[in-house]
């Protein structure tokens, strides 16, 4: 079959938003952008709606009854919705929420039908047969422990009515798992046929899918048809699977990111050549849950004032740090404290919140550098150490460091996981700032309403500190913007009006509380939009690897940004995301292949942990970034401080570096280039040297610090002009 993807879709109003004191309902829509005219279409029976897709309105013009079926007709229209990708805003004016529980949208290419009767049958009308009629799926395992080589079993069963002759089936597999084939049973991705109730020839196997580039499909030709409730029983080997819980049950592919679980049906018949996937009620779920208590992790505070009480976070996790709650973990453990005072916990049985989380209060220590060790009771063996942790003396007038992460996904966007809960996850794991960043095309504007709603909620000065976000994706690649405020003005890339990112820019050129920064795999054309006023950070590290490379090409060009780490974590994470401690730059991380690397975290220096002080701290470039370790670094030159610009006469560089690990290797990055490399050898360590070779009267600087772990810092660079 060619490439096929419906321009005929139906969307069910009862997943429209409604947000209090809004007089609309909304979705996100999506078809694909075709020229050919349309007609809109409203199952409901609410009186007269308006509907508004993106800024065009449409009022009704006919109403159909049919066996208390009410279809209003909104006409005919060749407007190209949703240009240039096919995404866009449904919103409806005059339903309730109870009406929309059974109101269904429609758009059709087949402007020439008249729609009448149930959604059943207009889905056979439309597609030659209706999702009630697609057939049933049985999946087994349905529940896998992550990081598991699964041999899945699916049983395909055929409506009361089956499947006519030259009739199409095809299921879906995730890009992550093994490439599926048919020639080799002893090879990873063996798929066959195990029985079957009528002839079936493997077609193809679409890498990727026509509807998803994550996902790919496997397409069987069905010659003859097949039986009423005739049965297709398939057998799919795969090596790799998710190393993230993940909860798959959503069996239509409305969007590209919908969260489909493996081995999916969707039945096409010949007539038509259009994929209709079986109902909810008649799919398979496929769950992938959290493995055996494995591992442990420490952290402490940054750099911080000198206070009454301190406190250990320990995290227990799986072989891939995903959080574990239903199983639980030895308590035969000692926690030693080793600084400018030593302490020791012989067992933190009575110091657990939860099965995977236990808290260890310090109280009054004295001003220096401190870190804890986990030891097993009955090896003597270090199982966990905890990042460096500096109390300062009340008086000290430098700058506390905060931790932070603010590019995380959720099922708000193209991710998973409840929206909420990446700011109770980040809050569990002892960080002191993060912000969701979700593609603005992908949630509406009433959820956009409740989304800053539950972030201002989690917002606590001097406590956790949240920042309202969201990653704009237009024409020019993507930015991450964000605001001190408790609402931000929403803009969509993939909106006409709003696709350019000067039309953005433009909005908050002249905004002290607005800061935005490229992700790094989108940077699209840089200068042709770069506004410094706004445009303050660059994302050196990601889930997407390392991109010092183009951020020195940058420099050189003249950009002034700071760094920041990040994740573009989508499992609903900021910096503890699932990660492959074998597989960096070749596990896939996510439900997305293209994401093989652990999450990066941001250092931020602040005087008070809050909104304002934290956005000015990213707009001033008085950050770093780690690719995961929370490594403390000092960076100056000649008194300049990390972001800043000067003039001096001598490029004196130091460094204070207390690391997690040895430090292996330091190297100072000028203009681009290499110029001094250390190699301490040792956790803590002043660094200092002298750039005498001053040819340029202008250089950047920044420090690129590798531990023997082969974790990274790379600290925000500092201009000097030299007189």
């Amino acid at each position: 079959m060619d490439k096929e993807i419906r321009t005929d879709r139906i969307f069910p109003l009862k997943d429209a938003s409604f947000y209090p004191g809004k007089d609309f309902c909304d979705m996100v829509y999506f078809c694909p952008p075709t020229k050919n005219k349309k007609r809109l279409w409203l199952l409901t029976e609410a009186k007269k709606p308006i509907i508004y897709i993106d800024h065009y309105k449409f009022e009704p013009l006919n109403i159909f009854k049919k066996n208390g079926f009410r279809w209003i007709d909104y006409g005919i229209t060749d407007i190209e919705f949703a240009k240039p990708r096919g995404f866009g805003q449904l919103k409806i004016y005059g339903i309730s929420p109870q009406q929309a529980q059974q109101s269904y949208f429609l758009i059709t290419t087949q402007i020439s039908l008249i729609m009448s009767g149930s959604i059943q049958s207009v889905e056979k009308k439309l597609f030659g047969i209706s999702r009630e009629d697609a057939g049933y799926s049985f999946i087994n395992p349905a529940i896998i422990e992550v990081g598991s080589p699964v041999k899945f079993k699916l049983i395909y069963k055929a409506g009361k009515k089956g499947l006519p002759e030259r009739s199409y089936i095809k299921f879906n597999f995730s890009l992550v798992f093994s490439e599926p084939q048919k020639k080799d049973k002893k090879k990873d991705g063996y798929i066959r046929v195990i029985n079957s109730d009528c002839k079936v020839v493997l077609k193809d196997i679409k890498i990727p899918s026509d509807e998803s580039h994550r996902d790919g499909d496997i397409l069987f030709f069905l010659p003859d048809g097949i039986k009423p409730n005739g049965k297709i029983e398939i057998e799919y080997s795969t090596d790799k699977s998710f190393i993230c819980p993940v909860s798959s049950s959503t069996m239509e592919r409305r969007y590209w990111y919908s969260n489909l679980p493996v081995l999916s049906p969707a039945v096409a018949v010949e007539k038509k050549k259009i994929f209709v996937p079986v109902s909810e009620n008649n799919g398979h779920n496929v769950i992938f849950v959290s493995g055996k208590p494995e591992r442990l992790f420490l952290f402490f505070p940054g750099r911080i004032k000198q206070r009454e009480k301190i406190y250990l976070t320990g995290i227990i996790t799986d072989k891939y740090r995903n959080i574990v709650e239903e199983k639980n973990w030895k308590t035969d453990i000692s926690i030693i404290l080793e600084g400018k005072e030593n302490k020791e916990i012989k067992n933190i049985s009575n110091n657990l919140v939860s099965r995977y989380k236990f808290l260890i209060e310090f109280n009054n220590l004295k001003p220096g550098i401190y870190r804890a060790k986990a030891y097993d009771n009955y090896t003597g063996k270090i199982i966990a150490q905890s990042n460096p942790m500096e109390i300062m003396d009340k008086n000290d007038e430098r700058e506390e460091i905060f931790w932070g992460e603010i590019h995380g996904h959720t099922e708000m966007s193209d991710g998973i996981g409840k929206f909420e809960n990446l700011y109770i996850n980040a809050k569990e794991i002892g960080l002191d700032f993060a912000a969701a960043a979700d593609h603005a095309c992908y949630f509406t504007d009433n959820q956009w309403e409740w989304m800053q709603d539950i972030t201002n909620s989690f917002n606590e000065n001097g406590k956790f500190c949240t920042l309202i976000g969201y990653e704009w994706a237009g024409n020019q690649g993507h930015r991450n913007i964000y605001t001190s405020e408790n609402r931000l003005k929403l803009f969509r890339g993939m909106y006409e009006p709003t696709s350019n990112l000067d039309v953005v820019y433009k909005e908050f050129e002249n905004c002290e509380n607005i800061v935005a920064g490229p992700h790094t795999r989108h940077t699209g054309n840089f200068w042709d939009h770069h506004n410094p006023k706004v445009e303050r950070f660059f994302e050196i590290y990601s889930m997407s690897g390392h991109f010092d490379i183009p951020v020195n090409k940058l420099l050189n060009e003249g950009a002034v940004v700071g760094f920041t780490g990040g994740g573009d974590c989508h499992s609903g994470n900021v910096f503890f995301s699932p990660e492959d401690p074998k597989g960096q730059g070749k596990t896939p991380h996510f439900t997305s292949y293209a994401i093989k690397y652990k999450s990066g975290i941001t250092a931020a220096f602040l005087k008070k942990l809050d909104r304002k002080n934290l956005i000015d701290t990213l707009r001033n470039r008085k950050t770093y970034a780690t690719t995961s370790d929370k490594i403390l670094v000092d960076f100056s030159i000649s008194g300049y401080k990390m972001g800043e610009i000067g003039k001096t006469d001598r490029v004196l560089i130091k460094a204070d570096i207390h690391g997690c690990d040895a430090i292996k290797k330091i190297e100072v990055i000028k203009n681009g280039k290499v110029v001094y490399v250390e190699k301490p050898n040792l956790l803590d360590y002043i660094f200092e040297w002298e750039d005498r070779k001053n040819e340029n009267k202008k250089s950047w600087y920044y420090l690129k610090i590798t531990q023997k772990n082969n974790e990274i810092v790379y600290t925000s660079p500092i201009w000097i002009e030299i007189y």
